[in-house]
């Protein structure tokens, strides 16, 4: 009986300093993209945000690193504060503005192809690829888009840290987002 007393005290002392120690480790660092507008995306049209998907690559949480062209990999102690989804359709919209009463009323559905680090031989770089549609505001998903392009847009990355990629991944955001509006201003 006083061994499997024990015993039991044994395995309660080791349950509690696993406990302990879970406890004390630190979680991942979790970040968002910059949802202050730019500026650069507001004009004359209409831009709602419709249905938004993500390649599947990019629905894991964690940031991703594009190694090589075959290899890719994630910060292991950083990740997004919420779904790629979700923050993209923020970040548009708050590029987007306020809507314009006297412009052409549009919605925006694409799919998030690239949100990445990119590692090259002279650095790291922000990519972001967005191939979008646009239609009139009333038309049928099936029907033919006014608008359908892919956005593509690199920048430099200042440091190889997920801090630095995810500043620069919502510059590239706000450079799509103005190249859209031109684009839709000119429907």
């Amino acid at each position: 009986m006083e061994f499997t007393r024990a015993k039991h005290a044994c395995l309660a002392l080791i349950v509690t300093c696993f406990a302990a120690g879970c406890a004390t480790a630190p979680g991942p660092s979790l970040y968002t993209l910059n949802m202050a507008p730019s500026g650069e995306g507001s004009g004359g049209v209409q831009i709602a945000v419709g249905r938004l998907r993500i390649a599947e690559a990019l629905q894991n949480k964690r940031i991703l690193i594009k190694k090589s062209p075959t290899e890719i990999e994630y910060y292991a102690a950083a990740q997004w504060a919420a779904g790629l989804d979700e923050l993209l359709a923020e970040k548009l919209g708050v590029e987007f503005g306020q809507p314009n009463p006297a412009g052409t009323p549009c919605v925006l559905s694409g799919t998030l192809l690239a949100f990445e680090q990119v590692d090259t031989p002279g650095g790291g770089e922000a990519h972001v690829r967005l191939a979008v549609e646009i239609r009139k505001d009333g038309t049928s998903y099936y029907s033919p888009p006014a608008l359908a392009k892919t956005y593509d847009v690199r920048l430099p990355v200042a440091e190889p840290t997920a801090g630095a990629v995810v500043e620069a991944l919502s510059t590239c955001l706000e450079q799509v987002a103005a190249a859209i509006v031109a684009d839709a201003a000119a429907l």
